[in-house]
């Protein structure tokens, strides 16, 4: 979209947008909707009736008859309840509905993003996702509360008060009604100009939300280095760039009540010097003009509301675009039609010529791998940062779909494995340990089903117990969100202590040991000797002391594996594995 203006191409889209946003959420609450209609038509009607009764007092007063003159006051009373009480059922509908359409708009975009790959998440970030799943999604509810109410009930009170403008005279109706079109031009044009600086303030939400989770994140490491006045500047710039994208809006939405306020004073002003030309000539009543005048009065507002409408309306729009477009980047990963439960016998795993790349990079992750782990072996996968380890995690998981080769367990391609079975049976510790606020207990055994596993024994083997005997409920104690109590060892030690207990015949081990001292590292690795002697493993590592004794070392460097073997044999023939080693004894 350009600035100056939608193309055509840009409106066939926002109508497919729309269509798509009614079809999917509106249509579900098409019924309360309707009964919120019946009760904006009681609502305008009700409007209507007050010029029409200060029409028919002044007639009265003139006439002299004051016969009627009691029935005033109650039918006002009346009138009023009736549209109070419609109109409060009315916002109470419109409120519940906006609100339900809401929740369902999240909580499909989170489903849909929790059961996507995780590039949608890695390639994104947090704070561009957090924006769309919060910030945009208000909007989205902010519009159509706006939107039902103005159109519906602004537009039929507005109809009503004209055509009691026309029954008291149509040829002054037809006049100063002419002077309204003269807004619509300006109007659309201001939405357009909101809809590009709604786009830009929400990209900076999502810029401002990374950056602060960034901050709080790595307050640590910012504090060491004594980064916070630069953060701060960093922050501040981003804070008021968004700032400025709000402020612009404010008062483009803002500079539409002047036009309106403008014409509405105009046809005020013309009204009357007309009118006090017929009274005087008699072609017209005190009571007629003091309608016509109250009629265009109460007008003023639902037509001000309807004047907005159009920005409502973009912001709106341009909120549901941005959140399909993050839902229609989610690629599910789905079981195949035939897919199979794992058998779990044995836990070979093999890759061939896996290639892959994230659909926004150019360079391949990984280049025509290919390896094969024998059953309940010990496999250590080593290299530089960037190499590609972590990616093979990935994939084995199916967090990320192979497009290029296949990845096979016990010769049955990952694809045809049911999703389910096949997380089931793979542990994983990663760099991050994710804790919940839940007790400790619940944290290690995080499906509740239970283990062969004894649980005391596992937390006493992994030096759990001497930080849990210390803990007021002991093993069920809660530890708080993210485990703010707890040292980055203490917290590995949890993760390790989850997958252990998850009892899989296949770990995977991502830097599981990178917290520990060498001495805590040793009876780590001899846990898992205990635990994992018959299962398959593979760790990612860079330390000496944790691969002189794995079956297999997997070398990788660029996405390429460029040597496999045992310690001794990658040692005599392999000059980079000799420059790894180098560097871990100096680290």
């Amino acid at each position: 979209m350009s600035a100056s203006g939608d193309t055509g191409k840009d409106k066939i889209s926002k109508k497919k947008i729309s269509s798509r946003f009614w079809s999917e959420y509106i249509v579900k609450y098409k019924n309360k909707i309707y009964i919120s209609i019946v009760l904006m038509v009681i609502v305008a009607m009700c409007s209507s009736f007050y010029p029409l009764l200060i029409n028919w007092t002044y007639d009265l007063l003139e006439e002299g008859n004051s016969s009627y003159l009691y029935l005033i006051p109650i039918l006002i009373i009346s009138i009023a309840s009736l549209k109070g009480i419609s109109r409060y059922i009315q916002v109470l509908i419109v409120s519940k509905t906006a609100l339900s359409i809401n929740g369902d708009f999240q909580n499909k975009l989170f489903q849909k993003i929790m059961n996507s790959n995780i590039e949608i998440i890695e390639t994104n970030g947090a704070g561009n996702l957090i924006s769309r799943f919060i910030n945009d999604t208000n909007l989205i509810n902010e519009a159509l509360n706006r939107i039902i109410n103005s159109l519906i009930r602004d537009g039929l009170t507005a109809l009503v008060l004209i055509g009691v403008m026309f029954y008291l005279d149509w040829t002054l109706a037809l006049i100063t009604f002419l002077l309204f079109p003269i807004v619509s031009v300006p109007i659309y044009k201001i939405g357009q100009k909101i809809n590009i600086l709604s786009k830009r303030a929400q990209s900076q939400v999502g810029e401002l939300t990374t950056l602060l989770n960034q901050n709080f994140q790595n307050i640590q490491t910012i504090k060491s280095f004594q980064l916070e006045e630069k953060e701060i500047n960093n922050t501040k710039g981003q804070i008021f760039k968004r700032v400025s994208y709000l402020y612009k809006m404010v008062r483009a939405r803002r500079i539409i009540e002047p036009i309106i306020e403008i014409i509405s004073g105009a046809s005020i002003g013309f009204i009357l010097t007309y009118t006090g030309y017929r009274i005087i000539n008699g072609q017209s009543t005190i009571g007629e003009l003091t309608a016509f005048i109250t009629a265009l009065i109460m007008i003023s507002d639902p037509i001000r509301s309807l004047g907005t409408l159009n920005a409502v309306y973009q912001e709106g729009i341009a909120a549901v675009d941005r959140v399909y477009s993050l839902y229609d980047r989610c690629n599910e990963i789905k079981d195949a039609e035939n897919a199979k439960e794992l058998d779990t016998s044995e836990a070979a795993l093999t890759f061939k010529d896996v290639t892959f790349k994230y659909d926004n990079e150019d360079r391949n992750i990984l280049d025509n791998i290919s390896f094969t782990i024998k059953n309940g072996s010990r496999n250590f996968i080593i290299g530089e940062s960037g190499a590609g380890k972590s990616t093979l995690f990935k994939l084995i998981l199916r967090l990320h779909e192979i497009k290029y080769g296949s990845i096979l367990i016990n010769n049955l391609d990952t694809k045809n494995i049911k999703i389910k079975s096949l997380r089931k049976n793979i542990s994983i510790v990663s760099q991050n340990t994710l804790i919940f606020n839940d007790s400790l207990l619940n944290n290690i055994d995080l499906l509740n089903i239970g283990s062969k596993i004894d649980i005391q024994e596992l937390t006493k083997d992994l030096n759990i117990d001497s930080f849990v005997n210390k803990l007021e409920n002991k093993i069920n104690t809660k530890i708080g969100v993210d485990g703010v109590s707890l040292s980055g060892g203490e917290l590995q030690r949890i993760a390790i202590a989850r997958a252990i207990y998850k009892d899989a015949p296949i770990l995977l081990l991502d830097e599981a040991t990178n917290s520990l001292d060498n001495v805590n590292e040793i009876e780590i690795n001899k846990t898992l000797d205990k635990y994992f002697k018959d299962k398959t493993v593979l760790i990612i590592a860079h330390k000496l002391s944790t691969f002189k004794d794995a079956d297999n070392i997997i070398l990788m460097k660029d996405g390429q594996i460029v040597g496999q073997g045992d310690y001794d044999s990658l040692f005599k023939e392999n000059q980079y594995f000799r420059n790894l080693l180098e560097k871990s004894l100096k680290n």
